[in-house]
């Protein structure tokens, strides 16, 4: 497998302000080669020490990819002009920070803000995106990103859920940085097929989160892993994949992804990565 492979922090931190140095090392340790972050998070580190993680991640050969969740008041989706324009700005400080981990990928709901609600109606929301996306996509690219739109389940954002939706928002973006990126726990829930959904994509897909059906580690659950990583194959899709296992009950994480429960008590934690990330590589291959 030549894809790198990485891993969502939030598998072992219950919440959002984390020690990301700790998870750096930890992963690199475990095998990983990318550790996704969360962008609101990061900013919460002082630039030396935003710093220091760069160097740390590039000494250890280990990429970051940050995902952005906007305060609600940054909606590039609201009816109100004011808003939106704050709101791109608020982006393209997101692409900045991006740009200064030496990350080529923002990824997650860059097309609104999750768990948000319709005001008028979904196709004007999509409009004032699309409108929005446009300008972020050309501010994003000078800067070699990719902005790769999460598509997630109705219950999380009304905007993408589905791959047919997102070609038609790439089509009216029309800009080659601005990709799908893929979960096949969402994937799950709104898509008829796997592998007619990424076959569908092809070239458009920019990033993949691997969860199961019930969000543990791949492996753990019923999802046709054979199936999704040949599809992945067929399009030659060669970009990071990434782990997103969310099993942990409490703490802001688990809270903001409705995690009542915890889904595998008593588990080993880096053994249960390891493990994963062994079958996601040995799957691969076998596909």
């Amino acid at each position: 497998m030549k894809n790198k492979v990485g891993i969502f922090y939030g598998f072992w931190s219950p919440n959002f302000d984390a020690d990301y140095m700790e998870y750096t090392r930890k992963i690199a340790v475990l095998g990983f080669n990318v550790l996704e972050l969360v962008a609101e998070s990061l900013k919460n580190l002082s630039e030396s020490k935003r710093r220091d993680l760069k160097i740390l991640g590039d000494d250890l050969g280990i990429e970051y990819v940050l995902a952005v969740d906007p305060p609600a008041k940054y909606d590039i989706t609201s009816p109100d002009k004011a808003v939106r324009a704050d709101a791109v700005k608020y982006l393209k400080g997101y692409f900045d920070l991006v740009s200064a981990m030496g990350a080529d990928t923002a990824c997650g709901i860059v097309n609104g803000i999750w768990n948000s609600k319709i005001i008028d109606t979904k196709e004007a929301h999509t409009v004032r995106s699309i409108t929005c996306m446009k300008e972020l996509a050309v501010y994003a690219e000078d800067k070699g990103i990719n902005i790769c739109l999460e598509l997630v389940n109705r219950y999380e954002h009304y905007m993408l859920n589905t791959e047919k939706e997102a070609e038609v928002y790439l089509d009216a973006v029309g800009r080659p940085n601005v990709k799908i990126q893929f979960d096949t726990f969402h994937m799950n829930v709104e898509e008829n097929n796997f592998s007619s959904a990424i076959l569908s994509a092809g070239k458009q897909i920019g990033y993949v989160h691997l969860g199961e059906n019930n969000r543990r580690p791949p492996g753990c659950g019923f999802l046709p892993w054979q199936e999704i990583f040949h599809a992945l194959k067929e399009t030659g899709y060669g970009g990071k994949i990434t782990l997103e296992p969310l099993v942990q009950r409490g703490g802001e994480i688990g809270d903001a992804c409705s995690i009542w429960r915890d889904v595998m008590p008593g588990i080993d934690y880096d053994g249960e990565a390891k493990r994963s990330l062994l079958f996601v590589k040995e799957t691969w291959d076998k596909a």
